[in-house]
């Protein structure tokens, strides 16, 4: 990652997965876009999963991306819900797969903790703090909004390794 990068953000699910793009530029992370894809609980899981991974594929013809970021799953007290959860995200892997792209992953309370400071922070407070970073940014699906945020932490990250490792 030298110079600029193009980083892709995922907020994991099956109902709805949001996609957050920023570039960074040296010190500085740079908006691009973000959004959301939506699947109908009446289709079928293959038509979902289907669905998530062809749009995921749009987005990275679209922004081509250097690298993408994830959310890591956590465990839902439904067990069954975890799994399809885990199935989006496989599909998700599978299109960065299949780009070549390095995926990180994250865990919610790392993301938290390089936005906010605090690792149990809550969604009002990650949306003003991406809204500081990015001030003309209107954010209007909280999982777009998440997505931004897994984007910015691994900026963040990228940018401590660098600063360690130039020590």
């Amino acid at each position: 990652m030298s110079g600029e990068t193009i980083i892709m953000g995922i907020d994991p699910g099956l109902k709805v997965t949001g996609w957050g793009v920023i570039k960074k530029l040296r010190a500085k992370d740079i908006y691009i876009s973000h959004g959301f894809i939506s699947t109908k609980s009446s289709d079928s899981l293959g038509q979902r999963l289907n669905q998530i991974f062809e749009e995921i594929n749009d987005q990275l013809r679209i922004f081509n991306p250097n690298s993408m970021a994830i959310e890591k799953i956590f465990a839902n007290k439904n067990p069954e819900s975890t799994l399809k959860l885990g199935k989006a995200r496989a599909m998700i892997f599978l299109a960065a797969a299949r780009e070549k792209l390095e995926i990180s992953e994250y865990s919610p309370n790392t993301i938290k903790k390089n936005l906010v400071g605090y690792g149990h922070a809550n969604k009002i407070q990650i949306l003003q703090m991406i809204k500081r970073i990015f001030p003309n940014i209107l954010i209007d699906n909280e999982d777009a909004g998440d997505a931004l945020a897994v984007a910015i932490c691994h900026s963040m990250q990228f940018q401590s390794k660098i600063r360690h490792y130039s020590q």
